[in-house]
Order: structure tokens, then sequence, then C-alpha cells
């Protein structure tokens, strides 16, 4: 980007460059930029009659005038026959970054739920946020993920979030709005300097705009440049991340991300994670894995925690789970005709399909007992017959260590007929002849 771009001109490079568009939704938040993104869209009903154009506002319900500007919203959108959507919002639920992402994270996810089958979410950001994006993630010690700041389209629910004026400066809308008379809110909180963006821009931006006058332009480009290397590394890490996830399943194999440099495999942990839905491990996150569960020994069973998940390895294998309780133990009767059992202790459901699929005889009446392990089970296996403890049999079947006492135990007549999807006990099996042997 070597020089800002009209508002006009920047929204009809945007559709010119989106062929297949059909319908646009404008994020109103009734504020100066939003209003200019909205006012310019209004235009195009008479220049583009083939696309859908509606709006809609978040009231995040966290100030007195909230409401006053869902209606402004209304009223303002009336005005130019834009049909909107207001969707209420609870931000009640602190994010441990602070009360900016909250309210963040409740308004994209409003804005994913309303989001229809291939629309545009149009965002009114500009080169400033951009330029601002990018300090905020330098001083937050981001890579080229973090600095590449905010994108012009991506993918977003079963649609796409678009951001058509990022090439336009703040001074360029603000003359936007004072030349067509756009009545548009003020958020005081925007003011407020104790937040870190608001800091940036009323505190630091000018200075460096004082000294520097293309400073948002310049640090924009650079973000531009971050967003380049960032899509060579997404596409190395998609590659390395093939070779090192294991065959038909979720897990990466730690001798396969041991034979990459640190700089790759902390590449492709940041894409496991990514694709896995989390937000992005921290670069001592990386670090931690990287020593003590790849390049630990083979028989290590570490844990490192990364806020909402962790990272645990066993064996070849290293998992990537959500945080884990200590088991709690459980205790279920299941009676004939075995309808499907639901186990909140461990969050699963086992199924009469599921018994018949592995093999297991059930009774015609009466009831099963579901439990969890107490300690030295055993059970009766193989031809000629013998007990084996459940214990050795789960070790062997590479069952991790934190789901051994969680693997359901099915009793039958107060024989232990199976561990759930591990093995079938021989006179229990489907076609066995019925035996007065006791485990």
């Amino acid at each position: 980007m070597s020089q800002y771009v009209h508002p006009a001109e920047a929204l009809s490079d945007f559709l010119d460059g989106q062929p297949e568009l059909t319908a646009i939704t404008v994020a109103y938040s009734g504020g100066l930029d939003s209003h200019v993104l909205l006012h310019l869209v209004s235009s195009l009903p008479t220049l583009r009659p083939d696309i859908a154009i509606r709006a809609i506002h978040i009231n995040h319900q966290l100030q007195t005038q909230s409401d006053d500007w869902a209606r402004h919203a209304q009223l303002i959108c009336s005005e130019l026959d834009i049909p909107l959507t207001v969707v209420e919002v609870d931000v009640s639920r602190q994010h441990s970054d602070g009360p900016e992402a909250s309210a963040r994270l409740a308004r994209y996810a409003a804005f994913a739920e309303h989001l229809q089958a291939g629309e545009h979410m149009l965002l009114a950001q500009h080169s400033d946020d951009q330029a601002e994006t990018f300090l905020l993630q330098a001083l937050r010690g981001s890579g080229p993920d973090g600095l590449a700041s905010i994108p012009r389209k991506r993918t977003f629910a079963d649609g796409f979030m678009s951001r058509p004026l990022l090439n336009c400066s703040r001074e360029q809308l603000e003359g936007y709005a004072e030349t067509n008379g756009l009545n548009h809110i003020h958020d005081v909180s925007n003011d407020d300097t104790s937040f870190d963006r608001n800091y940036l821009r009323h505190e630091i931006m000018p200075l460096l705009k004082a000294r520097w006058p293309a400073a948002a332009r310049t640090l924009s480009r650079s973000a531009n440049r971050c967003s380049a290397a960032s899509q060579t590394l997404l596409g190395l890490a998609q590659e390395d991340l093939k070779l090192v996830k294991m065959r038909g399943a979720s897990q990466l194999s730690v001798s396969e991300i041991k034979s990459l440099s640190r700089e790759r495999a902390y590449n492709v942990l940041r894409l496991w994670v990514r694709q896995s839905g989390l937000r992005m491990p921290r670069l001592q996150d990386l670090a931690e894995v990287h020593r003590q569960l790849v390049n630990s020994r083979a028989d290590s069973q570490g844990i490192v925690n990364v806020r909402d998940y962790e990272f645990r390895r066993h064996k070849d294998r290293l998992y990537l789970l959500p945080p884990q309780e200590e088991p709690k133990a459980f205790h279920h009767d299941w009676e004939a005709p075995f309808l499907p059992l639901s186990i909140p202790e461990i969050g699963q459901t086992l199924t009469r399909e599921d018994c018949v699929r592995q093999g297991i005889r059930l009774p015609s009446h009466g009831a099963m007992t579901v439990r969890s392990r107490v300690g030295s089970e055993l059970i009766k296996l193989g031809e000629p017959a013998f007990h084996k403890a459940v214990k050795k049999l789960l070790q062997e079947a590479s069952v991790p260590p934190w789901q051994r006492d969680v693997t359901p135990l099915l009793y039958i007549d107060g024989r232990l007929a199976a561990v759930w999807e591990i093995a079938v006990a021989v006179d229990f099996r489907q076609g066995a002849t019925k035996s007065s042997e006791v485990v």
C-alpha cells in the first residue's frame, strides 16, 4: 500500500475483486467509521442491484447509553432503507485478557450466529486501526502471525469477514463524514486511555505521526509484509503437519516432531492449535512443550498447561486436550432393553449398537452394571482361557494414563464382561456358550 485510497474508491475496488459477492451485512456500531461504511454501502442498490444489503448492531449492554445507541442505529438504517438486526449480547463473563476481549468474543459470536451462508460481514477498520494493531502485537512479542494484524478478507462462520476500508486513513473517514453530514455517535469509552489501544491512539500515535507523518501507512505496510511471511510459514506448517500427524488420529508423532528444527516444530504446533479452534500459545508455552514433552525420554508423561488447554505426551503421541480434571468414580445400572446410557462423570454415552459392534453378548433381561475401575480387576480372555489384569490390559492397549480410570467396565451377573472398546471376556462374546465360571 503506497498511498491512501478514497473510501468510495476503496469500496469499489473491494467489490470489483469479489465477483461472487451477492450479500452484505454491515457491522454497524453507530460510530464514525461504521457509519461511513454504512453510508457508502447504501448507494449500492443503484450501482449493484444484484447485492443484498443489511446491517447488524450489537448491543453489549455495558453502558447506560447502550439502548440509545441501538435506537440510533435503527433510525439511521431506516433513513437509509437498510434492514437492521439488533442483537443484545451478554458480556458478563470476563475474559482473562480483560473487558475488551470479552466484548469482542461476544460480538464475534453474534456475528457468526447471524451471518448467512456465503454472505460477507463488512467491518470498517482502516489503516490507523491496522497500525495500532501492529504496534499492540509487537509490544506483546508476537511473531509474523500476530504482526500480520488485520486481514482484508478471511473466511468466517458460513461466510466471510471483510474490511474494504483498510487502505483508508482515519482522517479520510472523518472528512467523508463531515462532507456528507453524517450524524454518528461518540462512545466516550474510546477516550479512556487506561485501555491499551486507546492509549496508543491518543498518546503514542500522535507523537509518531508528528515525527513520521506516514507512520500509520508504513506500519500498515509492515503488517502486509508480515502477512505474506505468515502465509509462507503457513504453507510450510501444513506440509509438516501432514508428516507429523498420526495416521487416522488427531495426535502428533513426537519422534516426527523431534526430527524438525525447533522453529519448524513451533510452527507446526501453532497450526495444530489453530486448527483445533483454540487460541494461540505463547512462545514460552511452545518452548516448554518442546523441552518437557518432545525432547524428553520416551516414557515421559509430562503435562504443559496453556490456559484453556494442555499438551500431554504418552509414548510417541502428543495430545492436545481440555484441562483434565481428577477422574470421578461412577457406578450405573443399565437395564434391558439397553437404551442409550449417559455417563455424565466422563461425558460419554454407551449404546446397545456399540455393544453389538464390540461383540458383547447382552443379557435378554435384567441389568448390567457399568462402573469405573477400583483396582485389581481381572478379565477372562483367550483360548484356553486365562485371567488377565485390567491394568496390564490397558497398558498394552496404549490407553493414556489419564483415560485408564475412566474407561467403563461392564459387569453381567457380577462378572466382568467387557472393558469398553478394549476387550470382551471369553464367556460374554457373541456366540459363546454361557458358563458358570466367575472372574
